[in-house]
């Protein structure tokens, strides 16, 4: 489901992000192999879906852990990318 505006899809439709440590806090960044270890956190291909899970604190939520979002993540979302059909 993505924590911007609750579209349910496939795992595969929607981006991936984790929350990761660093510099003793947890950091989101995007996951786009889907490599890296913890709790998936998605949201759909769309920078509007993104800013709006970062203004809802969703990814807090989601992680269930105090996050802090990483200040290029914005940049790593490539809108399309991923979406079949």
């Amino acid at each position: 489901m993505c924590l911007g505006c609750g579209r349910r899809a496939p795992k595969h439709d929607l981006m991936r992000f984790t929350a990761i440590p660093r510099g003793g806090a947890l950091v989101v960044v995007a996951d786009h192999a889907g490599a890296r270890g913890g709790r998936g956190l998605y949201t759909c291909h769309s920078r509007a879906c993104v800013q709006r899970a970062i203004e809802r604190r969703a990814f807090a939520r989601g992680a269930r852990a105090q996050v802090e979002v990483d200040d290029g993540l914005l940049d790593d979302v490539d809108e399309g990318s991923g979406l079949r059909g």
